[in-house]
């Protein structure tokens, strides 16, 4: 019991990093520094892809690494994405931007909360529904580094594209446990990595194909792995 203890330690540490990475990235927003909000945000980001793969590394999935990793999402991928277009691009509309980081922010409480009610710590699901938080703030980050090359409506409309489609029904096959998916999914992370630091619209078009390429391969690996219905 004491081991298990000491190996949730190490997923929970990296959790609270994420919590931290977002907090700090809200401070630098609020101090007009837009590009290193972002760049926090992508470590976020990358501690949100190790702290559940440490888990599963150490054999410490837990309803409360679950839970702790749910709270930290909000924070990061939610509240402070909301935050950062609100101050860099939508302030200008007023109310109406706030109301679109208002509603951006609770589609996305809205999806964590399904996922926790309706998902397994200690299973690996083939499907999920709705887009997951992190791919939703991802694509704000996008947003925020070419505001200079889109209106704020064209923003705005991003924005609202993303609360739509994390509280959709729309199902998504599972990005987990398959290699080809995993190879494919460093790749991507490279791919959004040369996009932060090179934000143009040919580094953002790629990452984009590439995206939808990893959820078709994913999709056909599913298929192969679902159980075939008894006639």
């Amino acid at each position: 019991m004491a081991k298990r203890r000491y190996r949730v330690l190490a997923p929970s540490a990296v959790t609270s990093a994420n919590i931290a990475a977002g907090f700090m990235a809200m401070v630098a927003a609020a101090d007009g520094r837009f590009e290193l909000s972002v760049y926090l945000l992508v470590v976020a980001i990358l501690c949100d892809v190790l702290d559940g793969t440490i888990a599963r590394l150490l054999g410490a999935t837990s309803d409360f690494g679950q839970e702790m990793d749910s709270f930290s999402d909000a924070v990061s991928f939610g509240v402070a994405p909301a935050f950062l277009v609100y101050l860099s691009v939508l302030r200008p509309l007023g109310f109406w931007g706030l109301v679109v980081c208002l509603v951006y922010l609770l589609a996305g409480v809205t999806r964590l909360t399904r996922f926790v009610l309706t998902s397994d710590a200690h299973v690996k699901e083939l499907r999920t529904t709705g887009a997951p938080i992190p791919v939703a703030a991802s694509y704000l980050m996008a947003a925020v580094l070419m505001r200079d090359g889109m209106s704020i409506e064209a923003v705005a409309v991003v924005v609202l594209v993303m609360s739509v489609l994390m509280v959709s029904k729309i199902g998504l096959p599972s990005l987990k446990g398959k290699n080809i998916v995993s190879a494919m999914l460093l790749v991507g992370i490279v791919n959004y990595l040369v996009m932060v630091f090179n934000p143009s619209w040919l580094t953002i078009g790629w990452w984009n194909v590439w995206n939808a390429c990893i959820l078709l391969v994913a999709k056909v690996q599913n298929s192969r792995l679902e159980p075939s219905e008894a006639p």
